[in-house]
């Protein structure tokens, strides 16, 4: 039996398939095999979460209800249900502990994480595969959802890969592959590539992340600065940052784009409402408290505005968070303004501190 080469670093993204959605399929047999979608109960609802039978239609997340329902008339819409997306999430976190130290364990969301196994794979004793599959095998048997694992040398290409192949895929791509597993993908898998960038690169004649990966380097410095050097780094499939299970973000938030630009109070509540509950789900997740919300607006000029709220004390209570969004939106004085996008954000992260009492009478 040939010997297994050992990866100098081997990075698992583990994504959890149509995660809301998925744990209502799997505790609700009505719900099985037709289109889901997870949203409050309100026409000016935004979707959180979609199945794939309904994303067939085009229903995806961050859609007003009101449109998924106009694509996919035969929609069934549920409730969202944080405590059981928590427990889900907490059962399939434990499940990665039985394969990566904490510390090589990094929440990103409820439904998504990076681990790093190189202990695992470090003197060929188990191959990258073999812990994928294992992972995925024990999700499914164990917690009753499937995930979606992507293995590679680093963080980047293993998110890439994770998604490249969605629902229940894996993706293997080993040392001194990635440039070409990455090359003929769109650029717009690069993470941090935001929209005005990616126009800008099309126009460049740049459509892949091989076009990107072999641009002219001084090029990409004189019209994007040292941003273009980092995305064409990252275009080439050279990251080394480490998976850091240690120490919190330093910012949790969320954001949604509109379809159509919105004005009305409602609808803007109804959206502050759900990425209040996503951002708050990190928070949670991550077992921190946040001592700053902030909210921010996009107008349809491109103009940005953002508000903020301190508080005293850190909190992690959805509805303290929701309160403190609402009032940071207040403070923004749009009236009645179009809104084109809408995010909340966390920062000012902390860890709880032990109760000073119940520590000296443990």
């Amino acid at each position: 039996m040939p010997r297994v080469e050992p990866w100098p670093r081997t990075i698992l993204h583990v994504d959890l398939d149509a995660f809301y959605t998925s744990v209502h399929q799997r505790d609700q047999d009505r719900l099985r095999g037709i289109p889901v979608a997870v949203a409050g109960s309100s026409r000016r609802a935004v979707v959180m979460g979609a199945s794939y039978e309904a994303r067939t239609f085009g229903v995806r997340s961050a859609m007003p209800l009101h449109e998924a329902l106009q694509v996919c008339p035969q929609l069934t819409v549920v409730p969202p249900d944080h405590a059981r997306y928590r427990e889900a999430s907490r059962q399939v976190h434990a499940i990665f502990r039985r394969w990566a130290a904490p510390e090589k364990i990094e929440a990103v969301a409820l439904d998504e994480a990076y681990l790093d196994v190189t202990a695992r794979t470090r003197h060929g004793t188990s191959t990258p595969e073999e812990v994928a599959r294992r992972i995925k095998f024990t999700v499914h048997t164990e917690v009753g959802l499937t995930c979606s694992v992507g293995a590679a040398p680093s963080k980047l290409v293993a998110k890439i890969a994770s998604g490249s192949r969605k629902p229940d895929g894996l993706v293997i791509v080993p040392p001194a592959t990635e440039a070409d597993f990455l090359a003929p993908l769109p650029i717009g898998v690069v993470p941090g590539l935001g929209p005005k960038t990616e126009e800008r690169l099309r126009l460049m004649g740049v459509r892949t992340v091989g076009d990107l990966a072999d641009y002219d380097t001084a090029r990409l410095l004189q019209v994007f600065g040292t941003s273009g050097a980092v995305l064409q780094r990252l275009a080439q499939g050279r990251d080394r940052e480490p998976v850091d299970g240690t120490r919190p973000a330093k910012t949790i938030s969320a954001e949604t784009t509109f379809e159509n630009d919105v004005s009305d109070r409602e609808t803007l509540e109804t959206a502050l409402r759900d990425l209040t509950d996503r951002v708050t789900e990190r928070l949670v997740a991550e077992g921190v408290r946040a001592r700053t919300i902030y909210v921010k607006l996009k107008l349809p000029d491109f103009r940005l505005v953002s508000r903020q709220v301190s508080r005293t004390s850190p909190t992690d209570d959805v509805e303290t968070i929701f309160r403190a969004a609402r009032s940071a939106l207040e403070k923004s004085h749009l009236e009645s303004r179009p809104v084109r996008l809408l995010g909340v954000g966390l920062s000012g992260l902390v860890h709880p501190q032990p109760d000073l009492q119940m520590s000296l009478f443990d």
